[in-house]
């Protein structure tokens, strides 16, 4: 008996599915001003575009070509690939119909990254595949911005409208590895894990992965992915290893963390370009269910 799926626009519509097949869905980009020694990988999350909708998605990514991350830069890198999964399903299915799988992603970024030392970071669904991708890869650092480590539990909090590609491979023996990080980590000190320890799925993936000796930098915030005020990314994306360490271990008030961090003017541009953000979300909104009518 044949088993049809539910159509989901991010995984089944023509026009995400022609832009799959056809484009790249990766970035490269050099900064011959600094030394040839460290490759940076960005993966961009699951809020690349949103809702979603033909109306988002031609926006961001047919027309701004969206890779989140483009605008904030590790100072070191040499070489700086910038990865997007315009399906939304953590990777799964790679980043384009060559690069289709996240083993044929992490043999993409080995041939990438040879001879450089790596550095990866991502947030959410990306902070996940910066990990797995990190690990397959022997990065040197990751950064995981509330990314998930297990995305098993969505099997049971989820559905298949929502993670059509977790629910139709659930029995993809090939595929179902790479829904538990702890299946593919092997160097956890190289991992600093910036955790949200007032959201409750945050707080459940972070209990999940207390058997490994990860470095974890929480802040008291429900914020779901960055977890303190993005004014401060570029700050603390350009730790070394042993700045980061001096964080590890600690809970932090994203407020006092970016008055310490980058200063008062900083920290009040960060709270305004909080609130521009949510009336701008609001617009949009407004604007797209206009269209749609």
């Amino acid at each position: 008996m044949e088993i049809t799926h539910p159509f989901v626009f991010q995984v089944d519509s023509e026009i995400v599915m022609e832009h799959y097949n056809n484009q790249l869905n990766y970035l490269i980009e050099y900064n011959k001003n600094v030394p040839k020694e460290y490759c940076v990988v960005y993966f961009s999350s699951n809020d690349l575009y949103y809702p979603n909708n033909e109306i988002a998605f031609s926006e961001s990514i047919l027309k701004k070509n969206r890779f989140e991350w483009y605008g904030n830069r590790i100072a070191i890198g040499h070489k700086h690939i910038f990865l997007r999964d315009i399906r939304k399903q953590w990777y799964l299915t790679g980043i384009n119909s060559q690069i289709n799988s996240f083993g044929k992603l992490i043999d993409f970024l080995k041939e990438e990254t040879k001879g450089y030392k790596v550095i990866t970071l991502g947030s959410s669904a990306g902070g996940f595949a910066s990990i797995i991708t990190g690990q397959g890869i022997n990065a040197e650092k990751i950064c995981s911005f509330n990314g998930q480590f297990e995305i098993l539990s969505l099997l049971k909090k989820s559905k298949p409208e929502v993670d059509p590609i977790l629910f139709r491979n659930q029995k993809n023996s090939e595929m179902l590895p790479y829904y538990d990080t702890l299946n593919f980590i092997t160097s956890p000190s190289s991992i600093f894990y910036f955790q949200s320890c007032k959201s409750q799925w945050d707080i459940e993936q972070a209990e999940y992965a207390t058997s490994v000796k990860l470095n974890k930098i929480a802040f008291r915030t429900t914020n779901h992915g960055v977890p303190f005020l993005k004014s401060n990314l570029p700050h603390v994306i350009n730790l070394n290893r042993e700045q980061l360490l001096k964080l590890a271990g600690k809970t932090f008030h994203p407020l006092f963390f970016s008055l310490k961090t980058v200063g008062v003017i900083e920290t009040v541009k960060g709270v305004s370009s909080i609130i521009q953000f949510g009336l701008n979300k609001i617009y949009i909104r407004t604007i797209q269910k206009w269209k749609s009518k």
